[in-house]
Parts: C-alpha cells; sequence; structure tokens
C-alpha cells in the first residue's frame, strides 16, 4: 500500500517556506541525493539514485545516528547590489557548519538538525550575514494505519539584495527570525489515505537603515501564518492515484496606527488532481482549482485565481533525468504599498550522470509576480548549472553558476537587474 499511494503534501503548498536566498556551491553540503515526492520507486531519476560507495555513514553514539558535515565555498558577486547601473561586484567566503541526530526506532524516531551559515565578503563587510537554523521532528507511529509526525523550526536568516521585497536604500540587508512547527496526521485504509495538516509560522523582521542614518521601518512585515489543510488519496491501481485537497489559512499582521492597515487576511484553496506514471518513461503530479485570499481592511483588494501545482520527470536514459514544475499561489511581500502577490513559478531541469561520482545539472526557473493594490508587474529569470563530484564517502566538490535577470513593469515598477554569480566548495561528512 506505501508504494501506491503518492505523497502530495509538497503539491499542497506546504513546502518549505522560500527565503530568496541565492544559491551558491555549499548548498546540499555534498549530497546530490533527494527524496522521492511520489512513493514510486519504478523508475529512479539521477538525484534518488542511491551511490553507497560514496554516501556519507552516521557515527552511532549508543542508541543515536550522529552525522556532522562542512561545507566550504568561495565565489564572486558582480552585481552585490542587484543595480541596473553602477554594478559593484566582491568575491566571499561561506561557511557553513551543519548537524543532523536522529534516534531511529520503528515507533517513535527523533531527530535534530542544525546549521550554521557564515557568509563574509572582501570588501563589503556590511553584506556579511550569520544565519542559523534549529529543526526538530518527531515521527510516531501509533499503529499499521495511523501516524503522527511534528515538526518545530527555527532559524534566523538574511535577505539578500537580489529579493525584490529587499528596500534598495538600505545600508545593510534585512534579517528576520522565523519560527514555526507542523504537525501532519495520517491514516491509512486499504486504498485510501487521508492527511490532516496543521502549520503555523512566524516572522520578526529587524528594521535597518539608510547609509545616512534613517531609520527604515519593517515592523509592518512581522507577521504569523496559520494554515490547515486535508488531503484524500484514492490509489485506482499502483501507476495512478486521485486526489483532492482543500486548505484555509489566517494571516496576522502587527497592528498597525499610520495610513495603511495591517494585511490581515483569511484565504483559503480547493482543488483536485492525480499522481500518476507513465510506463518507465515518466512520472507525475498535477493539481488544478481555485484559490482565494480576503484581506480584513477596505484598503486592500482580495485575490482569486487559478491554483496549479504540478511535477513531471521524464527519463530520458537511465542516467538522464529531465524534469518541469509549475507552482501558482498568493505570497506575502515586503514592498510598500502591496497587500501581497499572486506567484507563478516554472522551473525546467536536466540531471546528466556522466560518471558514478560526476553530477552535471543545469535548469532554468521563471517566477512572475503580480502584485495586490499596485500596478506592477515582475519576471525574474534564473539560470543554472553546476557539477557535483563525490570524492568518497567523506569529500565531495561541488561548482556552480548562476545568472538572475529581474525585469518589471508597470507604474510602480521595481527595478530590473542582471547578476552573476561564480562559485566552488568542498563538503566533509563524518568524522
Amino acid at each position: 500500500m506505501k508504494r501506491v499511494i503518492p505523497l502530495v503534501l509538497l503539491g499542497c503548498g506546504l513546502a518549505s517556506p522560500a527565503l530568496a536566498q541565492q544559491s551558491d556551491a555549499t548548498d546540499g553540503l555534498g549530497s546530490v541525493s533527494t527524496e522521492n515526492p511520489f512513493g514510486r520507486d519504478r523508475n529512479i531519476s539521477v538525484l534518488e539514485r542511491r551511490r553507497p560507495d560514496y554516501s556519507p555513514e552516521p557515527i552511532h553514539v549508543g542508541a543515536l545516528e550522529l552525522l556532522p558535515r562542512i561545507a566550504i565555498g568561495a565565489g564572486y558577486d558582480d552585481n552585490l547590489y542587484a543595480q541596473p547601473d553602477d554594478r559593484i561586484g566582491d568575491a566571499y567566503l561561506r561557511i557553513r557548519p551543519r548537524f543532523s541526530l536522529v534516534r531511529p526506532s520503528p515507533n517513535l524516531k527523533l531527530s535534530l538538525d542544525g546549521e550554521l551559515d557564515l557568509l563574509r565578503y572582501a570588501d563589503r563587510s556590511s553584506e556579511n550575514a550569520t544565519q542559523y537554523r534549529v529543526d526538530a521532528g518527531a515521527l510516531y507511529t501509533i499503529s499499521t494505519s495511523d501516524t503522527l509526525d511534528v515538526t518545530l523550526r527555527n532559524g534566523r536568516y538574511s535577505q539578500e539584495r537580489v529579493s525584490p521585497d529587499s528596500p534598495t536604500q538600505a545600508a545593510r540587508p534585512i534579517r528576520f527570525m522565523l519560527t514555526g512547527g507542523t504537525a501532519t496526521y495520517t491514516h491509512v485504509f486499504n486504498r485510501l489515505r487521508l492527511r490532516a495538516v496543521v502549520d503555523a509560522e512566524n516572522r520578526n523582521y529587524s528594521d535597518s537603515e539608510t547609509p545616512t542614518g534613517d531609520p527604515i521601518d519593517q515592523d509592518f512585515r512581522d507577521h504569523t501564518i496559520y494554515t490547515g489543510t486535508a488531503i484524500g488519496e484514492y490509489a485506482l491501481n499502483p501507476s495512478i492515484a486521485l486526489f483532492v485537497a482543500g486548505s484555509v489559512n489566517q494571516r496576522d499582521y502587527r497592528e498597525r496606527t499610520g495610513e495603511v492597515d495591517a494585511r490581515d487576511s483569511t484565504g483559503f484553496d480547493v482543488a483536485g488532481g492525480a499522481s500518476f506514471e507513465l510506463g518507465r518513461k515518466a512520472r507525475g503530479s498535477l493539481r488544478l482549482g481555485y484559490l482565494r485570499q480576503d484581506y480584513r481592511s477596505d484598503q486592500f483588494e482580495d485575490v482569486s485565481g487559478l491554483l496549479v501545482r504540478g511535477e513531471l520527470a521524464y527519463f530520458l536514459t537511465p542516467l538522464v533525468t529531465i524534469t518541469g514544475t509549475i507552482d501558482r499561489g498568493v505570497r506575502e511581500t515586503g514592498v510598500n504599498g502591496a497587500t501581497g502577490y499572486l506567484a507563478t513559478d516554472m522551473t525546467l531541469r536536466a540531471d546528466y550522470e556522466l560518471l558514478r561520482n560526476l553530477i552535471l545539472s543545469a535548469g532554468v526557473d521563471l517566477e512572475q509576480r503580480d502584485f495586490n493594490d499596485i500596478d506592477r508587474r515582475d519576471d525574474r529569470w534564473t539560470w543554472r548549472a553546476n557539477a557535483s563530484y563525490l570524492v568518497s564517502k567523506r569529500i565531495a566538490l561541488r561548482f556552480d553558476v548562476q545568472r538572475r535577470t529581474q525585469s518589471s513593469d508597470g507604474v510602480d515598477a521595481g527595478r530590473g537587474f542582471a547578476d552573476n554569480r561564480v562559485s566552488v566548495g568542498v563538503t566533509f561528512s563524518g568524522l
């Protein structure tokens, strides 16, 4: 039963929140493996394929499994402030130590993960960032039919200049704290699987200032989002499963006394779809539905429209996997005057296993943002190529090159820019 019912949690809008952080050669900490979100293993993609000779092994500490890692990378960004003109570039060093601690158990699995991200620039010290995150989880197997999965997360992040939500006049990047948790209850009955998910996330942004010392208020961005989701899945056969899903959310902002009200809102989405496997050549998932976000203040316009989420993996050969995704939903923003935006994100990526321990990847991402309450539309393109070379169980090398561009239209159009970044990194795993 476990194989024939798909995991559509990611397709229901509960993926980890985007943090507007640029990628580089320290991403993934040397790992090229990923979790199969479809629950089927007839086809194995390049990134899913197991490589026992190059997979890090945890250290056993009593009943616990400890896996320490550290990624060290260096790179160059040719437009650090994401400006259309007068581009300023700088080299940087990035160090990311990380640990994973797991207590395996058939009934109650416990986990603790942590990461420190130190970013230091050669000349522009104002852009330096010290970020961290800590995640804790518990997976309780109540019975053969029922499980409860609880995760807690906390972190400190720095918003890079390429983010549309980053104030262009700020002397230093915007920092924010993120705290949240998710509880997922799953019940399986024959070919039917029911799932209930409750999620809460709080973001607290720090104020900044201009180069002349004038304050830049960011308190209006502080908010908490509560989301409840229900999912029902039915497996017609091992290759096709149908599902229906619905969610409601409440977005609470800090109360304001100025001219602009707080951007409190409530919303919902409903959708239906299917996950499928097309022989040995492809597998995918598609969800179509309707979404709506209603704002409490009469100052703001409500948002509604078509909801689309999907993914298709095409296995061109056993050594080449091509993956495409699409996601459309309402996002929060830090742009003044806008209550949020309707985002449509489309990606296309190819992964090639040139050697057993050498993986080449290339991809493109297009994010279209249609802002609410202001006349602004953004198109953001990201082109990326990277290579991962697994030297041994303990050492992995990575090379990454990325180009990101933004164009903006409308009366309240934002800045346009092009930014290029190149980096190399090495990851050490274990002791």
